[in-house]
């Protein structure tokens, strides 16, 4: 009788596209810390420790005790640096590498892009070298030359120990490809702090000048660009905020104001600068505004899109740092350049010599003396060369204009 043999069930089966499902996974688990990587790599382009996170995904990507970055200057003793992560990275790790000479870190050269794989028991080593091998237990290093900056060579580095295996040339691939995103991202980096440095000083520069500048987007946003801004916008020195949109405090005075933003908003318009002056409603002063357009291509259309410039001074900016500049350039006495300052700020002397608690013979007699120290005859000639020196630029910027 023919006996029928039992179909075995599906869990005893085997599948024949399994070793492929296992391969598939393997390559997306892959595929996915690669990305997570490079994103780690251009997410830290503003922190103040940049890569570390992107270190420790290209240590494991790398199967790598350690993954760092070498900024060094390979043929002189000037001191190291070291971004660096893995399970033996400390400070103390970090200190007994930078001071290691970098040619005898790196024993070869390597120009922008290269890479090489290095075996450390073929190399000769000096003693101390040697025994940070031993103690932090390298064996085998990859490394990529990432880019060169002001005579610097920055290098990204995987290391593994004298149990793992050497690496290979798909891990040579890798940490090529890899490097080429820290260098751009090292770049961007550079741009970016540079651009930030350049804004803070030229922030700095209005606020030493007692120019409060605001900028207008095409869809009429409002930005602060300094602090004397700020100090402006809140004490309502002849503009404010109504809404979200700028205006004049004084409504004779805005018509004329947001006729004037709206031509400069235009695209259509020849408008490029206009003058106004408009009224401080507290003490009555006509405040000197400048209005300016500046046109650039839109990111999305590439069509031309306006943006606009307001510039307020602020004589409130005129402050006590002033006095000690004023010493300086014109030998002025303290009491000689609390005047100047008042003047400055176009303070009738009758108003200073109260706020000084002096006598009105005492401050013509300063005055004269102010006349000799720079060179001028009158009152008005004296006001002229304060209010244009360059007094204000020594000026310490704080959180506030004073």
């Amino acid at each position: 009788m023919h006996q029928q043999v039992p179909r075995p069930q599906a869990a005893d089966r085997p599948d024949p596209e399994e070793g492929a499902c296992e391969t598939d996974l393997v390559e997306l688990d892959h595929a996915i810390a690669y990305d997570g990587l490079l994103s780690a790599i251009y997410a830290d382009l503003s922190s103040p420790s940049p890569w570390i996170d992107a270190l420790e995904k290209l240590r494991e990507l790398m199967r790598a005790n350690v993954a760092c970055i070498r900024i060094a200057h390979k043929d002189t003793a000037l001191p190291q640096q070291l971004y660096a992560a893995g399970p033996k990275v400390s400070r103390k790790a970090l200190e007994d590498w930078e001071q290691q000479h970098p040619r005898e870190l790196l024993p070869f050269d390597l120009k922008v892009g290269e890479i090489d794989l290095l075996d450390w028991r073929e190399m000769p080593n000096s003693r101390s070298i040697g025994s940070l091998l031993d103690d932090y237990d390298i064996a085998y290093m990859a490394v990529t030359c990432v880019d060169m900056f002001k005579g610097a060579q920055v290098t990204l580095n995987c290391v593994r120990g004298r149990g793992d295996e050497p690496f290979s040339r798909l891990d040579r691939d890798m940490l090529s490809n890899v490097g080429t995103h820290f260098r751009r991202a090292m770049r961007v980096r550079r741009e970016l702090t540079q651009a930030s440095i350049v804004g803070q000083f030229q922030t700095d520069a209005l606020d030493s000048l007692g120019i409060a500048a605001i900028l207008l987007t095409p869809s009429q946003q409002s930005y602060l660009l300094n602090r004397t801004a700020e100090f402006a916008i809140e004490h309502q020195i002849g503009v404010r905020f109504w809404g979200s949109a700028l205006h004049a405090v004084s409504e004779a005075d805005d018509p004329a104001f947001q006729k004037a933003l709206r031509e400069a908003l235009n695209p259509k318009s020849s408008f490029e600068s206009k003058a106004l002056r408009i009224t401080r409603e507290d003490t009555g002063e006509r405040l000197n505004v400048i209005i300016r357009r500046r046109s650039h291509a839109s990111f999305l259309t590439g069509d031309p899109e306006c943006y606009v410039l307001v510039f307020v001074r602020v004589n409130e900016a005129v402050c006590r740092d002033d006095i000690k500049m004023l010493q300086q350039l014109f030998s002025f006495t303290y009491t000689e350049a609390q005047i100047a300052v008042g003047l400055a700020k176009g303070m009738p002397l009758k108003d200073i010599e109260a706020e000084l608690k002096i006598l009105h013979n005492t401050a013509r007699a300063h005055l004269r003396s102010m006349f000799l120290k720079a060179d001028v005859s009158r009152q008005s000639q004296l006001v002229s060369l304060i209010t244009s020196s360059l007094v204000p630029l020594g000026r310490e910027i704080t959180t506030r204009v004073q």
